[in-house]
């Protein structure tokens, strides 16, 4: 029976493929799937290697134009979360100046002003 399956597995021609043959077809199938995936794994190594040489100049592009740039004032810090109530007013009205024109249907109401400090931040 096991004679009958493989006698006409056969193609047309009637030849079988060596164990040779088969070796060699299977080795250079090995060989083309080794390749291709050592291609790709160089590809994203490649990528890798110059998306981190650009993202280095992009930081010392940052580092380099603050202290080009004139320094920055440095606000005293306020030992108390307490806002004085001229503080709010003013912020209150610059708030509902700003919801009069952009959006006058705003039913708008200032709950709380908290300082945030810089140091919480940082």
């Amino acid at each position: 029976m096991l004679n009958q399956l493989l006698t006409s597995a056969l193609p047309e021609g009637g030849q079988w493929v060596t164990l040779g043959e088969a070796s060699l077809f299977a080795l250079i199938g090995f060989l083309v799937v080794f390749a291709g995936i050592s291609f790709l794994i160089l590809v994203v190594w490649l990528v890798g290697k110059v998306m981190s040489t650009v993202n280095d100049k992009m930081e010392a592009k940052k580092k380099v134009i603050p202290s080009q740039q004139e320094p920055q004032q440095v606000v005293p810090s306020v030992e108390s979360d307490e806002v004085d109530e001229e503080t709010v007013a003013v912020i209150m009205a610059a708030l509902m100046e700003y919801y009069q024109t952009n959006n006058p249907k705003c039913g708008f109401t200032l709950k709380r002003i908290k300082r945030i400090r810089r140091d919480d931040y940082a």
